[in-house]
């Protein structure tokens, strides 16, 4: 197949974003903070700011308890910075990221001629429903509604908020009262930050639902391929514009960490089996995608491992015959036999290290690392800064 007529089945299926679309996307475009590529990213960062964190600060100085006036005055809150001024634009970054990443990975399905074109209206049609999802206003409705009604009374007042004074609230009778900066924080800030996670949860599960309706075409994979996957080694980069979103995840966990062990006696070890299970659960939300492809992958594996396995034993027998002379008429090998041999070596060892998933650990680990991140210095709770010079330069000199 031509480059051009693979460049017109491209460009027949379109290009698919899971992120450049919605009913929040299109009212950020009126607004002229965003795009068809999603640039302008400062200001939807700064229009984000503008709603969800300068409303507060501005209350807590007129309550007088940003700096002072409470046990947990607004402006040493590290739960609230690390969420809205860390967490809430790597959210808004990642967009980007996997809007570029997307329309391009989503291509090499045809480029690398993985679907064949008897597949392109079933292709198509794939392609077709995942935008009509994207574009959904039905579902943004339900998960705005859901924040409401679920997210701030059994999330944010039963889980996240502090049971002390502090600048969004006081504890009476057991139950937390809002001031002025806690009101904007219930009804404003939490829902529409809780909203912009659930729609990115959203978001994964399009992409999980899109690469199960692909595994499930008749796909050509080659196990041959250098990247070792199959020639699906460009979900890996794809899999990788996830990690803004990942570090996201590590910055929230890390501000709700570092709360309780401000604020409420708790020690970083008493979270090692949270932290465990968050980043775990983290990296299924990324990863788990990908598993539609294991069985086909597998297949072709074998299949070629099976079909590779025969040409060697024919290629190694005419070997035989011909250089070790165990009988038989030689064969008409030329005179690169050896090197021949050695590159069907090569070629049966690859295939035999061809992976049954599209990504490798190396990738797994970036990819718990960018989640663990943010939480490494809570590492110095355990131990004073001056304390942890000490000891390196103890070790070091």
């Amino acid at each position: 197949m031509t480059d051009a007529s693979r460049q017109a089945r491209m460009d027949a299926a379109g290009p698919l974003s899971l992120v450049a679309d919605g009913p929040l996307q299109r009212l950020l475009c009126r607004l002229h903070c965003s795009d068809a590529a999603l640039g302008r990213l400062g200001r939807r960062v700064a229009l984000a700011m503008a709603l969800l964190w300068l409303p507060l600060l501005v209350l807590s100085l007129m309550d007088g308890r940003a700096w002072e006036g409470a046990q947990v005055p607004f402006l040493k809150d590290v739960d609230t910075a690390l969420r809205y001024l860390v967490a809430l634009p790597l959210m808004l970054a990642a967009e980007v990221l996997v809007h570029r990443r997307m329309t391009v990975a989503v291509g090499k399905f045809v480029e690398r001629g993985l679907v064949e074109p008897a597949q392109d209206e079933a292709f198509r049609r794939i392609l077709a429903a995942m935008r009509r999802a994207v574009a959904s206003s039905r579902v943004e409705a339900l998960l705005l509604a859901f924040v409401y009604v679920v997210g701030i009374g059994a999330i944010w007042r039963q889980v996240s908020a502090l049971e002390i004074d502090t600048w969004y609230g006081v504890v009476e009778n057991g139950q937390l009262q809002l001031r002025l900066p806690g009101l904007w924080m219930q009804w404003v800030s939490v829902p529409l930050f809780q909203f912009l996670i659930l729609r990115w949860y959203y978001r994964l599960l399009l992409w999980a639902v899109l690469l199960w309706r692909l595994s499930r075409l008749p796909l050509a994979l080659q196990p041959l391929h250098p990247d070792q996957a199959g020639g699906l080694g460009f979900l890996s980069q794809m899999t990788l514009a996830f990690v803004p979103l990942l570090v996201a995840q590590g910055t929230m966990a890390s501000g709700w960490i570092a709360g309780q062990i401000l604020y409420s006696d708790a020690q970083l070890l008493h979270f090692k089996l949270d932290l465990a299970a968050a980043t775990v659960v983290s990296l299924c939300f990324v990863l788990a995608p990908l598993l539609p492809f294991v069985p086909a992958l597998a297949d072709a594996k074998r299949l070629g491992l099976s079909a590779y396995g025969a040409l060697a034993m024919d290629y190694a027998a005419d070997f035989q015959r011909k250089w070790l002379g165990r009988g038989g008429s030689p064969s008409p090998l030329g005179d690169a036999d050896f090197q021949s041999l050695a590159d069907l070596g090569n070629s049966y060892q690859s295939l035999s290290n061809m992976r049954v998933f599209p990504v490798g650990l190396r990738l797994v680990a970036k990819l718990a690392v960018a989640f663990l991140a943010p939480v490494a210095p809570l590492a110095l709770t355990m131990v004073s800064a001056d304390e942890l010079l000490d000891r390196v330069v103890s070790l070091l000199l």
